[in-house]
């Protein structure tokens, strides 16, 4: 097991596990150094906030080594593979930006609801690497979670409003599931009752934090009201045993994929043989 029982038994009763020193100084670099490049592709990938800005890169390694050896680093993939049990392939990878005063929210939601209803994923034995690129605070829209409320389960929430069956959205289908404007919203009450066993509690710290967390733990951010950006790398492990069913019309692949290759890991430097 590359994690000690006790953190294994911490991520199993609170859906989480934060690691301050899994990315090096000189990873990081590299890392953001690739992120730049990326952020001028021009790709479908590449999901607009309302002002223009870029808010999601999805499936940066189609076209960057280096985010194909990121999801390999032993650190990161092995603690995944530690906390789901079994080996895994990569389900989702993107890049969220998080552009200074016009970055947006990302309302309360569970992955896992998303993935179940949109991509047939049988079973939340999934979680999320976010690697943070940057520096977080108060200010530049902190990740929020509510610690424990993955042992809820899965909450039925009903897709709202224009994304509704009876609406009549403007995008793609499976834009409504990326947005600001979140296909399946929770409720205050939801809200309310979670944190009647709960907290909200706000993941800060410093550029090369790792946040794991639970495919069922509920999750947010606010608006990015600070002048500097905060990007995070989000890498999402699906068990090998847990993969997609059939579905019609299916999410690209670049949002979810059905490669369902397993992952091995590369060397512990790989990233910084990319290193100026």
């Amino acid at each position: 097991m590359y994690i000690t029982r006790g953190q294994k038994e911490y991520y199993e009763k609170n859906g989480y596990l934060i690691f301050a020193d899994l990315i090096s100084r000189g990873e990081l670099e590299v890392l953001r150094n690739e992120v730049t490049k990326l952020t001028m592709e021009k790709s479908d990938r590449l999901i607009p906030e309302k002002s223009g800005a870029v808010r999601t890169i999805f499936a940066p390694h189609h076209t960057s080594e280096v985010m194909r050896r990121l999801i390999r680093l032993p650190p990161i993939l092995e603690t995944a593979k530690s906390l789901l049990e079994t080996d895994v392939y990569l389900h989702q990878f993107k890049i969220n930006c998080k552009v200074a005063l016009e970055g947006e929210q990302w309302e309360w939601h569970q992955d896992f609801l998303y993935w179940n209803k949109e991509d047939a994923m049988p079973l939340p034995r999934v979680l999320t690497a976010a690697v943070f690129l940057d520096d977080v605070d108060d200010f530049n829209g902190p990740m929020l979670i509510v610690p424990g409320s993955h042992l809820e389960g899965m909450i039925e929430v009903e897709a709202h409003g224009k994304y509704a069956p009876n609406g009549t959205p403007k995008e793609p289908s499976w834009m409504t599931t990326l947005t600001a404007d979140l296909k399946y919203k929770i409720d205050q009450q939801i809200l309310s009752g979670l944190l009647k066993k709960s907290r909200i509690l706000s993941v800060k710290g410093s550029a090369g934090l790792v946040l794991f967390f639970h495919g069922n733990l509920f999750h947010a951010s606010s608006q990015n009201l600070s002048c500097i950006d905060r990007q995070s790398i989000f890498i999402s492990y699906n068990s090998i045993e847990n993969r997609l069913g059939a579905k019609e019309n299916p999410r690209p692949e670049f949002i979810a994929s059905r490669d369902f290759t397993i992952l091995d890991p590369v060397s512990d430097d790989a990233l910084l043989e990319f290193a100026d």
